[in-house]
This record gives structure tokens, C-alpha cells and sequence, in this order.
């Protein structure tokens, strides 16, 4: 094993209790260290590491009021303060599973539970520094970006009969996936697992079914993989990828909460759930990821203005939909825009999505006087200017309350306004009859092709879940409702005096009500579905 020379070393020791401090110094003294900086909380370790070079950052999870561990080494990556030539190794006295699931979620390269001892930390930081001076060429080579050099430096290291080869294989792994050489990717897993099984290895070998389109297998791989080993993480997150790559977005759910459930301190896993849960429309799901989105965003790099702003309107779908909402939500959302507006330094246009938000909850709290105050505050602050998320914003705030002609006229004139802007056409899309983006024109008739195909089929539960995952994307989409209609009579005429099908019959009818008049092009065939739906009745009675 290579000597390490401590002695040209520089070593971080954070920590809120100086004693702690002083002990592992005491310690890095007597092994020669002599370069040794300190750090009392989260924010000194960002600073000091912004500004100096450290061969090996000591970091205890809890670093008292503030950002702990976890936080400050996901701000390090994400400011590149630190690179694979950094060895950060976080100490903890904590053992509840979800804070040692948190530590060994955000991956450090080493993780110590306190007490440690003078062998401890020495055998500990020995190890890693010797993988260190033996990776470092490969590492330099990742750095550069030069992925041929790095292929070449970890083939060499993965055959030597050592206790590094493992580590060189598992980056060797991961570089021909990057490269695309699936095959080399394969047989390199296939020849790891061969000595023991390994996860990173399964793991390796169901990515490069994945890439391949190989779905099925790649599922059920991943499936067993989670099954043997629950709490390992990174198997979840193909998991929900493998289940979005096949288009089914309830499993998708279900792989992020279980990750969820596993290590629920992850800001970027209840983001992903929240969005997944939305587009399901589960709004107890996604209320309850956004919520925690916000909790931990407030001291985490990935924490965003736009964060507190999908909370505040899921907030107001779950009170629209007569969700309960725990909590003086109203004053809960009023102090968190205001929070936002200090910690973001907005400009006029976020200043009045805060308004805006507010009076939305205003409105579906039944304080329509506060939700026009802050309509007319948001107004004054966007006078002529446009903005697509303001503007859809305000259109809430309208429909909230019950301006509806004034809503769809704000949309015609955005329609109008926003006619070369691909992007905000699509925003817009969701409030409009017919979508006026091409993307989602396109996606439309997409779907209405395989549900109407499906329909010929007699596949009418397939052509229902066709068409109602679009009417979420579009839910005044005047076909996608009558196909719904005409999906479900086919399904009444195969079941006769199913009292259920006939309310789902009903509903949907009751819903295409709402969105059509007599003068609407589609009323002839909405007459006619709902007279066909009436003479079934009949006759099956």
C-alpha cells in the first residue's frame, strides 16, 4: 500500500462542538497533519472550501442551526467547490434511520458514526487517500471530460488483483454507458457478478437493458433487485424511469414513494414525486411532496422560488376540489411569498405571481374582498407587460372568482399575443378548447388515433385510460370528452345494467355539458351519444 505523506495534507474538521474540533485535531496532529482548518457550521464549510483547496473535509451531519452535512456537500457539488480528488467524509452521532439514510444517500466518500478513534479515523482516511492516488489519473481524465483516457486508465486498474479493482470496475462501468459501449458495459457486469453478487453490478447490467428498449426486462431485474435490497436507493430511481419509459405514470408514483419512504429527506426524489402525483392526479400525493419540497428547499441548493409557487397552487386545487388543507393555510402562504420576496430578490413580475397566489387561496377561502386587493396589487405591478406564467396565474385568480368572461378574454388576447412563442402556447394549451401549440396538436390527434383504435378493438377500458390521461393535459377539450362518452357506451352495451358504468356514462355527459352550447360545433354529436346512452338504459331495463 502506498505511504501517505499527512504531512502535506490539508483537513477541514466542521463541527459545531469545539471539543469535538480539538479531539480530532488533537488526532490529525499526531498523525502529522499539520494544515488544519475549522469549521462551527454549514455555511463556514461552503466559504472556506470556496476559497481553499482541502484534501479531506471531516463534516458532521449535524452542524447545529442551519445546513447540515447533507446540505452543505450537495451545495459543494452543485458550486463544483470539490471534484473526485476531494475526499469528504461525513461524521454523525445520529443513528434514526432517516438521518443515516440521508448521509448515505447523498453518497460521501466515507461515513464514521461518532465515537471514532484515533485507529478509526486513520485506517478510515488511510483507505480512502491510497483509492485516491490510485483512481487519480482516471479521475484526472473524468475532469478533463476525456472519457477514452479514463476508459483506458480504470481497464487497467479493474484487472489488478486489489482492493481498488472493484471501485475501478463500478467507474468503469458507468463510463461505457456514457460512452455507449453497451456491450463492454454488459460484460463487465456480467463478469463482476459472476465472483459475488453485487448491486451496482445488477444495477449496471438493467441500465443497459433500459438504454437497449429492453423495458420488460429491464422491470423485472429492478423489480428484484428493490425486493432483496430495499434500501438501496439508486434502484428505485431506474425503477421510476423504467415505468415512465413505458408510459405508465401510476407505477412511476409508486417506485418515487417507495423511495420516498426510504430516504424522505431527498429534495430532488419529492419534487419528481410531486410532479408524477400531479400528473396522476393525486392531489393528496402531490400536496404533501410540495409541502415537504418547501421544507427542505429552504436550506438546500435545490430549493426554488418556483418550489413555493407549485406548492401555493396545488394548495389551491386541493381547497377548489374540497381537499382538507391543515393549517391557516391562508396565513401559511402569505408569510412564505413573503419569505420568497426576501430570500429571492424578485423582480415585479414574481412579486406579482405572489399576489396573485395569494388572493387565489383568498378566493377559494371564501375572502373574495383580499383575493381582489391582491388582484388588482398584481395588476398594478404588470401593467402592460405579458409574462406566460403571470398571466396563467391571473387567469386562476379570475376563474377563482367566477370572472369567467373576463378569463377567457385575457386568454384570446394571449392566444393572439403569443402566437410565435411555441413554448407559452403550450402553457396556454390546458385552458383552450383546441391546443394552439404544434406539439400538443400533435399529441392530441396522436392519442385520439390509438384510443379510437383501440375503441375498434373493443378495448373500451384501454381507449378510457387513453383518453383521460389527455383530458388531464386538456381538460376543455371538447372531443377528448366525447370520445370518454362514446368509449363508455361501448363498455355499457358489453355489461349490461352495470349501475356503474352507467354514472360514469352520466358524469362524463355532465361534464361535456359544462363546456358546450347549443351553437358549439360538437353539440350535434354530443345530442346524439346522449340519446344513444338513453335508449340503452332503456332497453337494458
Amino acid at each position: 500500500m502506498s505511504r501517505i505523506n499527512y504531512h502535506k495534507l490539508s483537513v477541514l474538521i466542521a463541527d459545531d462542538f469545539s471539543s469535538f474540533r480539538n479531539t480530532v485535531n488533537g488526532m490529525l496532529l499526531n498523525l502529522g497533519v499539520t494544515n488544519i482548518s475549522m469549521a462551527s457550521n454549514g455555511e463556514e464549510v461552503i466559504e472556506k472550501c470556496a476559497n481553499t483547496h482541502f484534501d479531506v473535509i471531516l463534516c458532521d451531519y449535524d452542524l447545529g442551526p442551519g445546513r447540515n452535512g447533507q446540505h452543505v456537500l450537495e451545495e459543494l457539488r452543485f458550486r463544483n467547490s470539490i471534484t473526485r480528488r476531494n475526499i469528504f467524509i461525513m461524521v454523525s452521532a445520529e443513528s434514526s434511520r432517516n438521518i443515516v439514510m440521508s448521509a448515505y444517500d447523498c453518497e460521501p466518500d466515507d461515513y464514521l458514526m461518532k465515537p471514532i478513534t484515533a485507529m478509526m479515523l486513520q485506517q478510515r482516511m488511510t483507505r480512502q487517500l491510497v483509492q485516491r492516488e490510485v483512481l487519480n489519473p482516471a479521475y484526472q481524465a473524468l475532469d478533463r471530460g476525456d472519457l477514452a483516457s479514463a476508459s483506458d486508465c480504470l481497464i487497467d486498474l479493474s484487472l489488478a488483483d486489489n482492493r481498488y479493482s472493484v471501485m475501478a470496475q463500478k467507474l468503469l462501468g458507468q463510463v461505457f454507458i456514457e460512452q455507449g459501449e453497451l456491450q463492454k458495459a454488459e460484460k463487465l457486469y456480467t463478469r463482476a457478478l459472476e465472483i459475488r453478487p453485487l448491486d451496482w453490478a445488477r444495477l449496471g447490467l438493467a441500465k443497459v437493458k433500459q438504454i437497449r428498449g429492453d423495458l420488460e426486462t429491464a422491470g423485472d431485474w429492478l423489480s428484484k433487485i428493490v425486493e432483496e435490497n430495499p434500501l438501496f436507493l439508486p434502484a428505485y430511481d431506474v425503477l421510476a424511469d423504467n415505468w415512465e419509459k413505458k408510459g405508465n405514470k401510476k407505477e412511476t408514483q409508486k417506485a418515487v414513494e417507495r423511495a420516498v419512504e426510504v430516504s424522505p429527506m431527498s429534495i430532488l426524489r419529492q419534487k419528481r414525486l410531486a410532479d408524477v402525483a400531479q400528473e396522476n392526479g393525486d392531489i393528496h400525493a402531490e400536496l404533501e411532496a410540495r409541502r415537504r419540497t418547501v421544507r427542505l428547499g429552504r436550506l438546500s441548493c435545490y430549493g426554488t422560488f418556483d418550489d413555493q409557487l407549485d406548492y401555493v397552487r396545488t394548495v389551491s386545487v386541493a381547497l377548489n376540489e374540497g381537499v382538507s388543507v391543515s393549517g391557516d393555510i391562508q396565513d401559511e402562504v402569505k408569510v412564505m411569498m413573503q419569505e420568497s420576496q426576501h430570500k429571492y430578490g424578485l423582480g415585479k413580475t414574481q412579486v406579482a405571481q405572489c399576489h396573485l397566489l395569494e388572493g387565489r387561496v383568498s378566493a377559494n377561502t371564501g375572502k373574495e374582498a383580499q383575493a381582489r386587493l391582491s388582484l388588482q396589487q398584481a395588476d398594478d405591478l404588470m401593467k402592460n407587460e405579458k409574462h406566460i406564467d403571470a398571466e396563467i396565474d391571473r387567469i386562476e385568480l379570475l376563474l377563482a372568482l367566477g370572472e369567467e368572461k373576463q378569463a377567457n378574454f385575457i386568454l384570446r388576447e394571449l392566444k393572439e399575443h403569443f402566437s410565435d412563442t411555441e413554448e407559452a402556447l403550450e402553457k396556454l394549451d390546458k385552458y383552450l378548447e383546441e391546443p394552439a401549440s404544434e406539439v400538443n396538436r400533435a399529441l392530441v390527434a396522436k392519442v385520439n388515433r390509438e384510443g379510437i383504435d383501440l375503441y375498434n378493438g373493443s378495448q373500451f377500458d384501454e381507449a378510457l385510460l387513453c383518453f383521460d390521461r389527455a383530458k388531464k393535459l386538456f381538460p376543455k377539450h371538447v372531443g377528448l370528452h366525447l370520445n370518454i362518452v362514446q368509449s363508455l357506451i361501448g363498455k355499457l352495451m358489453l355489461v349490461p345494467n352495470d349501475h356503474d358504468v352507467i354514472k360514469e356514462c352520466e358524469a362524463a355527459l355532465a361534464d361535456v355539458d359544462t363546456l358546450i352550447d347549443a351553437g358549439h360545433s360538437q353539440h350535434p354529436r354530443y345530442l346524439t351519444l346522449r340519446n344513444k346512452i338513453r335508449d340503452i338504459i332503456e332497453e337494458q331495463i
